[in-house]
């Protein structure tokens, strides 16, 4: 009603579609009365029985190594710009997610995994980019340099070695500047030699179809010879002879 604090739509508003956008006049006064106002759009979403069928509207993926090793219990948060959100789901054992959402909304999906640092960081990988920093052997994969970026400064140099040094010691339980875990967006190009920066974020706009491929690369930080073990189901055995 006119000159109320507040007002009530009901499922009429939204005249059968899922959502609907709706321009609302808001108006402030101050003790004397001197009142301005401006337009905003409210977005009205339907949420109780009888709502229209969402079928379509799901966001999905899988989330798997530069090796095609499936990742579990990756933590794939959805978010978008209503109070319901941000919305978490866990990849399961074959690394795929998924969650069905409200169409016709922006979304952005982005991954995450903690802990568990040390998983498939040896004195093998510390060779290995110190053979690349002194040009003797490249990395030759973008997903490697990532992984030896321990420090996150985009760049591999002899910081990076000193970071994973004290992490394979036990001087320290974690990387103080990096995540132990790093999922770079699958669909996008990356250069072999440099893939700084990279994208970690998916943008879904305006979502009206099933969105099943939004998938991640998952980079164990430190582990560039690929041998991390990315669920109990598959322990690796790293081979640390040598060829002749």
């Amino acid at each position: 009603s006119a000159k109320s604090s507040a007002k009530v739509w009901n499922s009429d508003a939204l005249g059968g579609q899922p959502y609907v956008d709706v321009p609302v006049k808001m108006t402030v006064w101050d003790k004397k009365l001197n009142h301005d106002y401006c337009w905003v759009t409210l977005k009205l979403i339907c949420n109780g029985n009888g709502c229209p069928d969402p079928d379509g509207s799901r966001i999905a993926g899988n989330v798997k190594t530069a090796g095609e090793q499936p990742v579990n219990n990756v933590a794939v948060t959805i978010d978008a710009n209503i109070t319901e959100y941000p919305k978490t789901v866990i990849t399961l054992s074959n690394g795929t997610y998924g969650m069905n959402v409200t169409p016709g909304l922006d979304y952005e999906v982005t991954a995450s995994k903690g802990g568990d640092y040390i998983n498939g960081v040896s004195t093998l990988d510390l060779v290995m980019i110190q053979r690349h920093i002194l040009g003797i052997q490249k990395l030759d994969s973008p997903y490697k340099l990532i992984a030896a970026d321990a420090n996150d400064d985009t760049k591999v140099t002899a910081s990076d070695l000193t970071d994973l040094r004290k992490l394979i010691l036990g001087i320290t339980n974690e990387l103080p500047k990096n995540a132990s875990w790093r999922f770079p967006v699958t669909a996008q190009t990356m250069d072999a030699e440099n893939p700084f920066p990279f994208v970690e974020r998916i943008a879904i706009s305006q979502i009206n179809a099933n969105m099943t491929d939004q998938n991640f690369v998952a980079v164990k930080i430190g582990d560039v010879n690929g041998n991390v073990s990315t669920n109990v189901s598959n322990p690796a055995v790293e081979a640390r002879s040598n060829n002749n």
